[in-house]
């Protein structure tokens, strides 16, 4: 039997991704090797040549639409449809989140996530036609362990982590695998690169450059912890040619596997202290005076859950600046005690500068005490369904668009010495399930960049807390199947699901809540003194958040594929 596979490696150029097409030529597999340097590939195919092997080489940059409509030509007319496809591109910058400009942040999620979705789209149809297929995702070990100054990367790990889980579930019916290998630090230029940039992060007089020297001086300590890139390139030639892999294969140095352990096992303020340390973020300002009455600024206050969390803010004894993009859904706020309503739309820079200067106006120059997170964008549909534009407008609100707002208001925030910042997050950004890939992604972005704020935030007392609702009815079922039958004859194949879908939101109704509850818990995390770092609606949202990082991959797989009909969808062929 021909064990031979055909194999497209994205990133090949880089430490991993080279390693990685040269191991899987020594074991005798057809390789498309691509990268966006040209100059690069070429001289990795005269290394395969040197070694008795034929490489095929394309030019590809995974975030450039039309290199991509190109590379995916160039590769079915040379190969035809890869049997795996290993997304190994990926770029990472470190340093405090504050000083992370937004397009920085941008470019991380369009690389590490977006590019990997799009490239994976290319040839999902014909895998999916052929029933058969693997897509194999290099994440980190980042993807579960947040730490300050990793804010940037470690939310684009972890959104690459729900995406890999999301398409594991919604694409085995069709006899594609989908696999996730998780190093830890390996020693490649491309741990290098994330420090470099760490320099042109300084400015005179930031409160941030002593962190930038102690990062600078812990390089050599990390890249002694690292890994050989060959020893995760044999991780994943197993992950892309056994018959039947393991969804997850961790590669990691003792450090890492204790950092994990410790993560897990302490308490959240415990291993923050620990990280804090560190990094030299040990010092706690001490509290300034507040105007009296606190002020509260809220985004998405025309939702679902930022109208009833505004007004039980407003209960709650504060001064609620109300804002959403759209000033029509503010309408029932007017009026009410303690409620100012403004337009604000967070992926506008020049909306969040005029709303922020027209705070600092109607508070005599003070700013805010609270600033609540709420602003959200999901449309739900099955992944292969979701075209790039969901994909950047879901980020664009739910992820960029919060640390937009965060980092103008936290400025002011740390400059005085107190503040809280309240991001609502899901419990789909602890726990993947099939249909909401996109708002799933970004959510798990939005618990890494908060507890990498977390930390980074507390010594200027700054408190930054997650608010974890359930499933909150909005029509589900229906916007589900409009996402389907609005693509014709390219989604027949979830045609199945089809009459499930009420079941399907019934059965995620039973484990959900109601708005009117969540907002009660934003309240009680905007007004205690020491607020945990998370805070999970109803209960059974906190019974998902806890019981999470200990269940195994195959036994919330099962679950979902149960709960969500995937049996009726698809068939697995014969071997």
């Amino acid at each position: 039997m021909d064990t031979t596979r055909t194999l497209l490696v994205t990133g090949a150029t880089g430490g991993i991704g080279q390693a990685t097409v040269l191991a899987l030529l020594a074991e005798g597999h057809r390789v498309v090797a691509t990268g966006r340097d040209a100059t690069s590939l070429l001289a990795l195919q005269g290394k395969a040549r040197d070694a008795g092997h034929t490489l095929v080489v394309i030019e590809l940059d995974v975030t450039s639409a039309s290199s991509l409509a190109e590379a995916r030509a160039d590769v079915l007319a040379r190969v035809g449809v890869p049997d795996v496809i290993v997304h190994a591109a990926g770029i990472a910058e470190l340093g405090p989140l504050m000083i992370t400009t937004e397009p920085a942040l941008e470019r991380h999620f369009a690389t590490n996530v977006l590019g990997a979705m799009a490239v994976t789209r290319a040839f999902l149809e014909p895998m999916r036609t052929r029933g058969s297929g693997r897509i194999v995702h290099v994440g980190a070990v980042v993807d579960r362990l947040t730490l300050a100054t990793h804010g940037a990367y470690g939310a684009s790990m972890y959104a690459l982590r729900a995406l890999n889980d999301t398409l594991r579930q919604e694409l085995r019916p069709f006899g594609i695998d989908v696999v996730l290998v998780e190093p830890g630090t390996v020693r490649t230029g491309f741990l290098d690169a994330a420090f470099d940039g760490l320099d042109a992060k300084r400015t005179e007089g930031s409160r941030w450059n002593e962190v930038i020297d102690r990062l600078q001086t812990l390089k050599r300590a990390v890249s002694w912890i690292g890994v050989a890139p060959e020893r995760v390139a044999s991780v994943l030639v197993k992950a892309s040619t056994v018959p039947s892999p393991r969804r997850r294969y961790g590669v990691t140095a003792a450090g890492a596997t204790v950092q994990l352990g410790a993560k897990h096992l302490l308490p959240t303020r415990a291993f923050d202290g620990l990280v804090r340390a560190t990094l030299g973020l040990a010092k706690r300002v001490g509290v300034a005076k507040s105007l009296g009455t606190p002020i509260a600024l809220v985004t998405g206050a025309g939702g679902r859950l930022g109208g009833p969390s505004a007004l039980a803010l407003a209960k709650a004894g504060f001064r609620v600046f109300a804002t959403d993009s759209d000033p029509a859904t503010l309408v029932h706020l007017e009026g009410h005690e303690n409620v100012e309503t403004l337009s604000l739309d967070v992926t506008d820079p020049r909306s969040v500068g005029s709303a922020l200067r027209e705070v600092d106006a109607r508070t005599g120059g003070y700013g805010v005490d609270l600033l609540l997170n709420s602003a959200g964008y999901v449309d739900p549909a099955p992944m292969d369904l979701v075209d790039e534009r969901t994909w950047q407008r879901t980020f664009a609100v739910n992820a960029v668009g919060a640390m937009r707002v965060t980092r103008l208001v936290a400025q002011r925030m740390c400059d005085r010495g107190s503040g809280r910042i309240v991001n609502v997050s899901s419990v789909a950004g602890v726990m993947a399930f099939p249909f909401v890939g996109p708002y799933q992604a970004s959510k798990f972005a939005l618990e890494a960049l908060s507890d990498a704020l977390r930390q980074e935030l507390h010594p200027f007392g700054v408190d930054v807390v997650l608010i974890e609702p359930s499933f909150i009815a909005d029509g589900f079922a229906d916007r589900v199947a409009k996402s389907i039958e609005s693509r014709g004859e390219a989604a027949a194949h979830w045609r199945p699901i089809l009459p499930h879908l009420p079941a399907i939101e019934g059965r995620l109704g039973v484990l959900g809540g109601d708005a009117e509850e969540v907002a009660q818990v934003v309240a009680e995390a905007a007004t205690m003194p020491r607020p945990s770092p998370r805070f999970a609606a109803p209960w059974t949202a906190s019974v998902a958040v806890r019981a999470e990082p200990w269940l195994p991959a195959a036994v919330t797989d099962r679950v979902f594929h149960e709960l969500f009909a995937l049996g009726d969808v698809g068939a697995r062929p014969a071997s």
